[in-house]
């Protein structure tokens, strides 16, 4: 029995009990309760439905609801019973949820898993966790493995790709208590939490112009079916066109590899490269000597970056500036890479507290819900520096 009608109920209770309602009086509608409660009508109808059963108010079709003729003693040990299997409720049952995701790092992720664990226990709920790496089979085994589980919903960040696995389909089809974070489904009407990539990567964009550096590749795996990668590059091509500045079709890469399933940074493992993306890059860099700056919309890829440029005998930011979403923290200095920083530990407790709303109230609309960030200046930028030609 959801919580959120018990306490109608029992409020409704308390008013007959302490005389603010009388014998006779009409009890607001379902939509008046609906409105001070902040529910759906279907639970304050389940309320009032139980106060009928109990023959506490009596129903008149296009009439209302009016307090019946009761013995005070009776009311006054109703609300005493149903307050104390209110609270033995509470108190003793603690619901399981589910937290899948592809991996956390060092990068990002660690703060989210944090923020979602200890906000879930706040709330009287028990998190499970799984992690996919990425993987589209062992994301549907999850899931499957969660449900046959009991648990009562799931927050979900989906492995990047444009084809959702079945598992995950068939809870969207349910109408199953889901929550994605860190992006959306385009397409499928289902909850989210998320920063607003597109302006966040407009406000980076932006800050590499304001250094001068008109001349800005940008780099990213396969943005295809990925709502974040695809609107970080929707606004890279938005500020550079604000500010009219032409993009070099060869100058943007969406097709590096060597990030895709590497999910996990916590144990500083070193990147296994992918030689076609070295050799991607470094053809990138040699063929457009006018590029001076790169945006790339993840960590792992600014890393790649640096790692060529360095082997090319190029120094950041002397030589060029680079600018990334997320990055570890220097607890001693500034962050190595300029980058946009998410608000992690907000969008775990909205993820939580819309998933309750659905589990409570299971015909919620999907919502979809933004979290805040921040561009922080890190080593890798600086202001370009043109140099001359000697005679």
């Amino acid at each position: 029995m959801s919580q959120l009608y018990k306490k109608i109920y029992l409020d409704i209770l308390e008013e007959i009990k302490n005389g603010t309602l009388k014998t006779g009086d009409k009890i607001p509608s379902e939509n008046e309760l609906a409105e001070k409660f902040n529910v759906s009508r279907i639970t304050t109808k389940k309320a009032l439905d139980m106060l009928a059963q109990r023959n506490i108010i009596e129903r008149y079709r296009g009439k209302g609801s009016f307090v019946s003729e009761m013995n005070q003693a009776i009311i006054q040990s109703t609300v005493e019973k149903e307050n104390h299997l209110l609270l033995a409720d509470s108190s003793s049952k603690q619901d399981l949820v589910g937290f899948i995701l592809p991996g956390f790092g060092n990068d990002y992720g660690s703060i989210l898993l944090d923020s979602i664990e200890k906000y879930c226990s706040k709330q009287n709920l028990l998190m499970v966790m799984k992690q996919t790496l990425g993987k589209s089979e062992l994301e549907e085994e999850a899931i499957s493995s969660l449900v046959r589980l009991g648990v009562k919903g799931l927050i979900f960040c989906p492995s990047p790709g444009k084809h959702y696995n079945n598992a995950l389909l068939r809870l969207v089809i349910d109408n199953y208590p889901l929550v994605l974070v860190d992006r959306y489904l385009t397409g499928i009407p289902s909850s989210s939490v998320c920063i607003n990539n597109k302006m966040a990567s407009i406000e980076l964009t932006n800050y590499m112009l304001e250094l001068g550096h008109e001349h800005i590749g940008y780099l990213s795996p396969s943005t295809d079916g990925t709502s974040s990668l695809e609107d970080r590059l929707m606004g890279f091509h938005v500020a550079m066109a604000e500010k009219g500045v032409r993009i070099k079709p060869d100058t943007v890469l969406l097709n590096i590899e060597s990030t895709k399933h590497h999910h996990s940074n916590l144990k500083f493992e070193k990147l296994k490269v992918d030689e076609k993306d070295r050799s991607e890059i470094r053809r990138l860099i040699e063929n457009n000597p006018e590029v001076t700056a790169f945006i790339t919309s993840e960590y792992l890829v600014a890393v790649l970056l640096y790692e060529v440029l360095v082997s090319l005998g190029k120094k950041v930011p002397e030589d060029y500036s680079i600018a990334c979403f997320d990055s570890p923290t220097d607890i001693i200095d500034k962050p190595f890479f300029t980058h946009i920083w998410q608000d992690e530990e907000k969008m775990g407790c909205l993820a939580v507290d819309i998933l309750i709303k659905h589990i409570r109230e299971n015909d919620t609309p999907p919502i979809h819900s933004e979290v805040g960030f921040k561009l922080i200046h890190g080593r890798s930028t600086q202001k370009r520096v043109i140099k001359t030609k000697q005679v």
